[in-house]
């Protein structure tokens, strides 16, 4: 298991298109007053993240008829027709969990009150954020995984298509991710800190491409209302994912 508690060890960007994406963007011209206000709230956002991630990789047994997966020696178990169909030729995967921490969270909360919009721009801020972390963990891991020739499939979270976001809390107990990264669940599989992601990734034997995670290949893709309108919603093309 690798625990990583230090914020340095990403540079984290925050690609300024998907934080146009989240603020539901639809390619209309930006004044300088806003575009400067979202550089400025960008770069406030990489002052107030603190980036924690665990990970482990476990064997798993998937039962195809019954859309079951099994973790090996935990008594982690899911259900999941999608997720089950995204693992069919893993015999591995590996669950993480990543934060941003509370001082992200507790300044979107002070900015609500005092200037809204500059609270909406870094709670955008922060969303781009933790899918970057999560971009850059899940390349790391592929790292590692390559060098046994092996490869990984897309990542996937509960919340979306048809794995229930309570699993979040089930996953989060396996990986101790209270103890080792600050990330709690309510019983409803909410997590706190807000800005964290829980995610399932398979690692297969089967040679595939790296895949990332579109809007395509999403099963929340027909009512995301953040969905990228370069993949296919009918709208002007404005970013490719």
């Amino acid at each position: 298991m690798i625990v990583n508690q230090e914020k340095t060890i990403f540079d984290i960007s925050v690609d300024k298109s998907e934080v146009l994406r989240y603020l539901g963007h639809n390619g209309q011209d930006i004044d300088s007053d806003l575009d400067f206000k979202i550089n400025e709230c960008i770069e406030e956002t990489k002052e107030n993240i603190d980036i924690k991630y665990v990970y482990d990789i476990y064997d798993i047994k998937n039962d195809l008829a019954s859309h079951t997966i099994e973790f090996k020696n935990t008594t982690l178990k899911l259900q999941s027709k999608d997720l089950s169909e995204l693992l069919e030729d893993c015999d591995k995967c590996v669950l993480m969990s990543a934060t941003l921490g509370f001082n992200i969270e507790k300044n979107i909360r002070k900015y609500s009150y005092k200037n809204l919009t500059k609270g909406v721009i870094i709670d955008a801020c922060a969303t781009t954020s933790i899918e970057e972390v999560c971009d850059m963990v899940q390349d790391n891991i592929l790292q590692t995984v390559a060098k046994e020739k092996k490869s990984l499939t897309m990542r996937y979270s509960p919340g979306y298509g048809d794995l229930d976001i309570r699993a979040n809390k089930n996953i989060l107990n396996v990986l101790n991710a209270q103890r080792k990264i600050g990330v709690t669940v309510t019983d409803t599989g909410i997590m706190i800190p807000r800005k964290s992601v829980v995610a399932l990734i398979g690692i297969t034997n089967k040679q595939i491409k790296k895949v990332k995670r579109t809007c395509n290949n999403c099963p929340n893709r027909d009512n995301c209302e953040f969905r990228r309108k370069a993949e296919g919603c009918g709208n002007k093309k404005i970013y490719k994912g």
